[in-house]
């Protein structure tokens, strides 16, 4: 009778581990720059990544190292006078480039992502932080 409990126990934890019945949290690592529609680099603009906070460096640079996410992630990017872009994804390691336009503009705010190895971005350790 134990044994046939724990080895239920065993298999949902695993299983839980694995994502068949809950998701399990994540490591990830987001970088990337923030430019406006002429492609210059945006300094102090917020970055939100699961409601954690940094500010863009003078090169419109951001870096969350090692962030622990679910199985999606929330990003939302704002500066003052410009349309702020809002976007989620699956939880991954990614590098992107966001473009934001002025508020009066008529298009979207837009961005690049793409997956990358985190030896990749670690260049961008040093941005915001």
């Amino acid at each position: 009778m134990r044994v046939g409990r724990r080895f239920c126990l065993v298999i949902a934890c695993l299983s839980s581990c694995l994502g068949l019945f809950t998701s399990c949290n994540r490591e990830v690592v987001v970088a990337g720059h923030v430019f406006d529609a002429q492609h210059k680099p945006l300094g102090h603009a917020t970055v939100d990544l699961n409601g954690m906070k940094k500010e863009t460096d003078e090169n419109g640079c951001f870096y969350f190292g090692e962030v622990s996410g679910g199985s999606d992630m929330n990003l939302r990017i704002a500066k003052l006078g410009h349309r702020q872009y809002r976007d989620s994804r699956e939880s991954a390691t990614y590098n992107i480039v966001v473009t934001l336009v002025q508020e009066d503009s008529e298009q979207q705010s837009s961005a690049v992502w793409q997956r990358s190895m985190v030896g990749e971005i670690s260049r961008y350790k040093n941005c915001s932080e």
